[in-house]
């Protein structure tokens, strides 16, 4: 059971929860961290840094023309902002979308009171109740989309995150407001997409604004291929039911609060890692991405034909991000039958080709055998490395009879004339 962080009675009369929580609590929609949102009358910044101080919460003004500040506690964070015009229906008709322009007087509620609550609790100036309850998402007005072209996105990732339909007077304004997309920080595009691409079903909500060509200033459509990234979500899920502990690969952080998921689907989106140059990836998310696009054609050809060698070279360049590579391959096509031992050898750190264990080192060479310092050493290491994948050797002693029958060999073809 949530529990809210502060005591709602250290906010004046009156204070209005507003936005997704509403939304979600009319939808007995529940997630683990908490997201709040608050309108007060007025001294909303001033009010929240004296809860962050009562609360020793974390505490950060975003917004101080507009009086909007954020309280960070340990399950959530509250953001806390002056009303807009001068009633709170007048601050509700600013917002994107009819579902989440609801109130409620949050002093109805307690620290534990997640009841349900009766619809005349709630202020809904728009019918927006009546939205949830037909699973639509409608705008409150085009122009509060047009101020803010962000939201353009947003209403796609709300409809394939509630499962809901876009209205259809409100996706026709979509796609003639997407144009206005292309002025947004990169920042703020790309954080919204790594939200619809992280949530279940991202890729198709993905695909339908790329249908509507909401996207087409950020991703060009001539340099996707939509027929991989329709079957990355599916495939990515299959191979987690078979395999469970790539799950940790598919969700682990990347970049800031980015996952590797997202880089993974944008991968199979596209067919060049230059047409996503305008989100300003990081240089993790580029690595990645730029890995995984050069490296996918060369998987695929040596796929089922890849000998020892080849496999232990192309692991060693590719162990990083080598799931990602497996998956958008069978989104390509290939059979999942002829991936398998390839990911099995990924997932065995005991495994002699993907994880070679070091025989001897370049010290080892240098004071046993002699060698001088140099680019030699590591082109002989390799070489030992090669045959004990091929199992030609596998012991400390093997290594060096073999580097010293490979030495010797090379100084006997430097004194012959």
């Amino acid at each position: 059971m949530q529990q809210f962080p502060f005591n709602f009675n250290d906010l004046p009369t009156p204070a209005y929860l507003v936005g997704g929580w509403v939304r979600d609590r009319i939808l007995n929609r529940q997630g683990k961290y908490l997201d709040l949102d608050f309108v007060l009358p007025e001294k909303a910044v001033e009010i929240a840094n004296a809860i962050a101080r009562k609360y020793k919460a974390g505490f950060v003004v975003l917004d101080a023309e507009r009086q909007i500040a954020r309280v960070v506690f340990k399950n959530g964070t509250a953001d806390f902002a002056q009303q807009m015009g001068d009633s709170l229906e007048a601050d509700l008709g600013r917002r994107d979308f009819c579902m989440n322009a609801i109130a409620l007087e949050c002093h109805e509620l307690n620290e534990t009171d997640f009841v349900p609550l009766a619809q005349n609790q709630f202020i809904d100036p728009f019918n927006g109740i009546e939205d949830l309850q037909a699973r639509r998402i409608r705008m409150v007005a085009p122009e509060n989309l047009a101020d803010d072209p962000l939201r353009i996105l947003r209403g796609y990732r709300q409809a394939t995150q509630l499962g809901f339909e876009i209205e259809s007077l409100t996706r026709q304004v979509l796609i003639k407001l997407a144009p206005k997309l292309k002025a947004m920080a990169a920042e703020r595009v790309r954080t919204e997409l790594g939200y619809l691409l992280s949530i279940e079903n991202g890729s198709q909500g993905m695909m339908a604004a790329i249908d509507d060509r909401i996207l087409e200033d950020w991703l060009p459509s001539q340099y996707l291929n939509l027929e991989r990234f329709a079957k990355i979500e599916n495939v990515i899920s299959t191979l987690i039911a078979k395999s469970p502990n790539l799950e940790s690969f598919f969700n682990k952080q990347l970049s800031g609060d980015r996952y590797t998921l997202v880089i993974i689907k944008l991968a199979a989106l596209t067919n060049s890692a230059t047409a996503l140059e305008s989100l300003g990836l990081s240089r993790a998310e580029q690595r990645w991405l730029v890995g995984i696009l050069r490296y996918l054609p060369q998987f695929i050809k040596i796929l089922d034909q890849a000998s020892l060698k080849e496999q232990y070279k192309f692991f060693q360049s590719t162990l990083e991000f080598f799931p990602a590579i497996a998956a958008l391959a069978i989104a390509s096509g290939c059979e999942l039958e002829e991936i398998s031992p390839w990911l099995e050898r990924w997932l065995d750190p005991q495994d002699a080709i993907a994880y070679p264990v070091a025989l001897i080192t370049g010290d080892d060479l240098r004071k046993d055998l002699g060698i001088a310092p140099s680019p030699k050493i590591g082109e002989l290491l390799e070489m030992v490395k090669i045959a004990q994948v091929e199992g030609k050797i596998s012991s400390r002693q093997d290594a060096i009879e073999f580097v010293i029958a490979l030495h010797s060999n090379e100084i006997l073809k430097a004194k012959t004339p």
